[in-house]
């Protein structure tokens, strides 16, 4: 469930085109190891809530 969480939210950043570097830098994680969650899991709560939170103030 957590890696279809995962996936929506990197859908929503793609939709709302936020810059991946500025994510990147800012969470400390890259596009490919979320990428890589997103198809395997689980994924850890505290980069689905880093993540939630990053996309509402952008």
């Amino acid at each position: 469930m957590e890696s279809q969480e995962l996936a929506q939210i990197l859908k929503q950043i793609e939709e709302k085109g936020i810059d991946w570097g500025k994510l990147e830098e800012e969470l400390k994680i890259s596009k490919e190891l979320l990428n890589l969650y997103a198809q395997s899991g689980p994924v850890p709560p505290r980069i689905i809530n880093n993540l939630k939170k990053f996309v509402e103030e952008n």
